[in-house]
């Protein structure tokens, strides 16, 4: 109850602060609209992000007022995935995120950035948002070319230090583009925790002090190309190819209730051979202002062989080595063909056809024998195995424009979904599984007035299954790994939301949200056969979620302090669903019943400087590598499990342009309160399946450590 109270004093914070900004307004005249409705765009020139010193297309972005780049939801289909922003009108052909495409375009190269509203809806492939952000480059008459490059340094408080540096070349014409991307990682990141271990009296029984040193290498090569051969035709492409290593290291010193070393436990983890390679592209064709075709197609391949050894050593406990070594590779080929027509000028029609092939193999070898030996292979259920997917999908959309004001986008889709699994380790027979699902969809926007803007929604969901959980995972220390499940569905859901947004002058907004989703087969963690003492992913029924957020964009020009702005986003939810193993109601594993951030930056132009800071109920992702949002619980087979952060994250910055000839220079100090996360486990014997009793609980506090970034970038 206490953090609803959060929320709803932020919730009247952000109301009191929009009278505020509101008396703005007058003064400071929104950028000018155009196109379809006298708000379906809002245009956004260079001049309005000189104050921001941007250096690329990203920077300028996530500077448009009430704006939050969405990369786009895993679902079924390639059409479903699509996030809320194109470049120069278009979806690259991709599931890389859309930020980090926008921080290979120089902010030089941007003519404009364009806010485009749902009474759009036609004119552009709105899919469902409220608002697009359009990014759209100069055009060349002649070959034109630009880099944009940064280096990152990252110290960590415990003694080791991160190195990015990374560089984008593009050329660009009349009729064609390219942009090569090259940039090398090396970073590492370290866990202590200190873990402390009680009987279901509450007596200590031991304590534990672990760290988690991670270290990560990666050359990441990628590239975007376009070519308007004709009035008529685009062909787009784009490439990554990204090699990369990864270690993981960890040790346990375990004591006794006296303070006194008992042995230890130690994971070694290493990843070889791991390789990522995309190549996408798409063609579209118009016939004419109102009939076009595209086709579009997606490949993914991924490549990793993960290889570990646990060895424990500890009076009163089982001693031995446990080895495991895999094998994985999983790909993903995508074709989708899109005929889009404008019947008349109050319609816009789409018809769409997909086939998409998925896969994923696990050869697994596992072995146990004592601390000093030969070690001997060990039956692991689903070890080895391969599950593929075959998956059909067409689809209809309507979007009716019914006047300026009101906007009705309707659409159905239709799947149909063959899963085959293979297990070679045991030996089982072949499982196949066929499924059909329809997805119908409508989204109705009404714009009222210049600044006000209405949502309502109602859209069925099919969750994108991870295959990684039809196969099983090795222990490590911290005990998280799943069985494999060969009968996991995908979970299914109807979302209603509605929505309010209105803005504020020329550099404000707020919006508010209310959802409720209707699930079916709801993704949690089960007790499967023939291993009911152990945890998978599985399917546990009907279930419900519920929530709101609220989002603003504020400026406080009027409370004093020029070119200052403060960006609140805060959201809380419950939910409902049966336990599988107690038959009684719960909440849903691993979802957070509030997240919130408010972030502050102040632009002083005449000196060329910048600053501010965040302060949210996350670490920054620079502070740790187990981000969590408090609180978030799990309802395991043996154990609940929660998790939260002890503090708010916190993290301070500062920038200029005013040396080095207009390079950016960044320095960003973060987690500045050294927090804690704090994951409290009840241990249930044998199991929480009744008459399973509690038996011991788990007290684990970790902690990240203080970091400090420089980062310098430019563009030339």
């Amino acid at each position: 109850m206490k953090d609803w109270k959060k929320l709803t004093a932020l919730a009247v914070s952000a109301f009191a602060l929009t009278g505020v900004a509101s008396a703005q307004q007058a003064q400071s005249p929104p950028p000018t609209a155009a196109s379809a409705g006298d708000q379906a765009v809002r245009t956004f020139d260079t001049a309005f992000f000189a104050r921001f010193n941007p250096i690329t297309a990203e920077d300028m972005v996530r500077q448009l007022p009430g704006f939050t780049i969405d990369e786009g939801e895993e679902l079924r289909g390639f059409g479903a995935t699509a996030g809320n922003v194109l470049i120069d009108g278009q979806r690259p052909a991709s599931k890389t995120e859309i930020s980090k495409e926008l921080g290979r375009i120089a902010a030089r190269d941007v003519l404009r950035i364009e806010l485009i509203g749902a009474a759009a809806a036609g004119d552009i492939d709105v899919r469902g948002y409220t608002e697009l952000a359009n990014v759209v480059l100069k055009p060349a008459a002649q070959v034109q070319v630009s880099t944009t490059w940064a280096a990152t340094t990252r110290y960590y408080e415990q003694g080791h230090q991160g190195l990015q540096v990374g560089a984008t070349r593009a050329w660009k014409g009349s009729d064609f583009g390219f942009r090569l991307n090259v940039q090398g990682t090396n970073i590492g990141e370290r866990e202590e925790v200190e873990a402390t271990f009680r009987n279901a009296a509450g007596t200590l029984t031991r304590t534990q002090e672990e760290f988690y040193q991670q270290q990560a290498g990666e050359l990441l090569v990628s590239g975007t190309g376009n070519w308007t051969p004709t009035a008529r035709d685009t062909f787009n492409v784009n490439f990554r190819v990204l090699p990369r290593w990864f270690t993981l290291n960890a040790a346990a010193d375990v004591r006794a209730p006296s303070g006194t070393s008992v042995g230890g436990i130690s994971f070694n983890y290493t990843e070889k051979d791991i390789w990522y390679v995309d190549l996408g592209g798409d063609w579209e064709h118009k016939f004419s202002a109102a009939n076009a075709v595209k086709l579009i197609t997606v490949n993914r391949l991924v490549n990793w062989r993960p290889q570990q050894t646990l060895t424990q050593n500890v009076l009163g406990l089982p001693q031995g080595r446990a080895v495991d070594n895999a094998d994985n590779r999983a790909g993903e080929h995508v074709l989708r063909g899109v005929w889009t027509l404008k019947p008349n000028s109050a319609h816009t029609v789409e018809l769409g056809l997909e086939g998409a092939y998925n896969y994923r193999r696990t050869d697994r070898q596992s072995l146990l024998g004592a601390l000093t030996g030969p070690l001997f292979p060990v039956t692991v259920p689903v070890a080895s195995t391969e599950v593929e997917e075959e998956r059909a999908e067409a689809s209809i959309v309507d979007v009716w424009r019914i006047n300026p004001q009101l906007t009705l986008e309707s659409g159905f889709n239709y799947e149909a979904s063959t899963i085959r699994q293979t297990i070679t380790q045991p030996a089982q027979p072949d499982i196949e599984r066929d499924f059909t699902y329809a997805k119908p969809r409508v989204v109705a926007t009404w714009t009222p007035s210049a600044t006000d803007q209405v949502r309502l929604s109602l859209v069925r969901d099919v969750s994108q299954l991870d295959f990684g959980d039809f196969a099983t995972g090795l222990d490590s220390i911290s005990s998280t790994a799943n069985v494999g499940n060969t009968n996991l569905e995908p979970e299914q859901t109807w979302k209603l939301s509605a929505q309010w947004k209105r803005q504020i002058g020329q550099r404000g907004s707020i919006s508010i949200t209310g959802f409720y989703d209707d699930i079916e087969d709801t993704q949690d963690f089960i007790s499967p056969a023939p291993t009911p003492l152990r945890t998978a992913i599985g399917n546990i029924g009907d279930g419900e979620r519920w929530g709101g957020r609220i989002e603003a964009t504020l400026p406080l020009d009027s409370m004093g302090v020029k070119n200052g702005l403060l960006k609140l986003n805060a959201g809380g939810q419950g939910s409902k669903v049966i336990d599988p193993l107690t038959g009684e109601e719960r909440e849903i594993s691993n979802e957070a019943e509030y997240d919130w951030a408010v972030d502050f930056r102040q632009d002083i132009p005449s000196m060329k400087v910048a600053w501010g800071g965040r302060v949210a109920s996350t670490l920054p992702v620079s502070a740790g590598a187990a981000i969590v949002a408090p609180p978030a619980t799990q309802y395991r087979v043996d154990r609940i499990e929660s998790a939260d952060l002890g503090e708010p994250g916190v993290d301070l910055f500062v920038e200029t342009t005013r040396f080095l000839g207009g390079v950016l220079v960044r320095l960003t100090a973060a987690n500045l309160l050294d927090v804690e996360k704090e994951v409290d486990r009840r241990f249930y014997t044998p199991s929480r399946i009744p008459p399973g009793a509690f038996s011991s609980t788990e007290e684990r506090n970790s902690t990240y450590g203080r970091t400090v970034t420089l980062t310098i970038a430019g563009a030339f």
